[in-house]
């Protein structure tokens, strides 16, 4: 079963993946290099993270950080 409790920075990370990638989707093809940077950046802190070294941790575990980021955002944006 997927843990919901999830470290703060972990999660402010997949909310700034998320709209990194979302701010790419935005963007004409020319003169995302400064997203894409960005993107590989976050995605970098986000698989590093110590959290993930847990071997009781599984990918429904990413997809519940996912979709916490994703409710979290909304809510904020909101």
């Amino acid at each position: 079963m997927a843990r919901t409790e999830f470290p703060d920075d972990l999660l402010l990370t997949q909310i700034r993946v998320i709209q990194t990638y979302a701010a790419l989707a935005r963007q004409p093809r020319a003169g995302t290099t400064r997203l894409r940077r960005a993107l590989i950046h976050e995605l970098r802190l986000l698989y590093a993270h110590p959290y993930w070294t847990d071997t009781a941790h599984s990918y429904a575990d990413l997809v519940e950080l996912r979709r916490l980021a994703r409710t979290r955002a909304w809510v904020e944006a909101a």
